[in-house]
């Protein structure tokens, strides 16, 4: 059975979310079929909302964090002004998840707890929060690679590098910016097919980011993404998705 694939690069203006739309064929054949920004035509969660309407299987990829630290949550519930804080800041600003990418593929993740990322966060829960308002159906956080529909966290960086692909270097509007998304864009093209164009995907970056977030969540409905060992922490802390490294050969 195939599945439906949304990627969602959040952002904190809706304006700048990228949405990209794909299906995973029973063949195994990886399609993308629609990219776009969060308020091209109707809202992003409108947008959302319809791609996953009807379909037996689905996976939506949200590229932000869905969760805070558990150390954070912890230490800041009964924590007054003018108190030390016992915690170090390592435990306080990063998830067990951060940790882990870090890892497996030498790359940090921002810190949910201290970045600016918290306000994507933050927009993302929102986000997240309008398509279980306006889709008929239960959109649940899925836990079972390959088997169960629902929602994913991932990070884009991670899913390059998972291919090794140089997840750096790409974002702006500099010409070395945009050489960059096009090197990126065609090393993806060997893993899925599509009619969208090489301008539309490596002009902005955002739906450049949505595209590998589709590719992430190809990587779970096929059931090659890593899970948690502690998925009591993950379901409070967040997790992210990814194929191990090992599996490079694949692409």
């Amino acid at each position: 059975m195939s599945w439906t694939l949304v990627g969602v690069d959040c952002a904190a203006r809706e304006e700048r979310t990228g949405l990209a739309y794909g299906v995973l064929h029973d063949d195994g054949a990886l399609e993308l079929r629609r990219a776009t920004l969060g308020t091209a035509g109707e809202s992003a969660s409108a947008t959302i909302a319809g791609w996953i309407a009807g379909q037996a299987r689905f996976a939506i990829a949200f590229g932000a964090p869905l969760g805070w630290p558990l150390g954070l949550v912890d230490s800041l519930a009964q924590h007054r002004a003018g108190q030390a804080l016992a915690l170090e800041a390592e435990r306080m600003f990063r998830r067990e998840t951060d940790r882990y990418v870090h890892a497996q593929l030498g790359k940090l993740p921002h810190e949910v707890g201290a970045d600016r990322s918290a306000r994507t966060a933050h927009a993302a829960l929102a986000l997240l929060a309008d398509v279980r308002a306006q889709a008929d159906r239960a959109v649940p956080l899925s836990w079972l690679p390959g088997e169960q529909s629902g929602v994913i966290e991932v990070h884009p960086a991670a899913t390059l590098l998972s291919r090794g692909i140089k997840s750096g270097g790409y974002k702006g509007d500099a010409s070395k910016p945009r050489a960059a998304r096009a090197r990126i864009w065609r090393r993806m093209l060997s893993e899925l097919r599509t009619e969208l164009s090489e301008e539309l995907l490596t002009e902005d970056e955002d739906m450049l980011d949505a595209a590998v977030c589709v590719l992430a969540a190809a990587d779970f409905a096929r059931g090659h993404a890593l899970p948690p060992e502690d998925r009591a922490r993950a379901e409070r802390e967040g997790w992210i998705w990814f194929r191990g490294s090992g599996q490079r050969a694949l692409f």
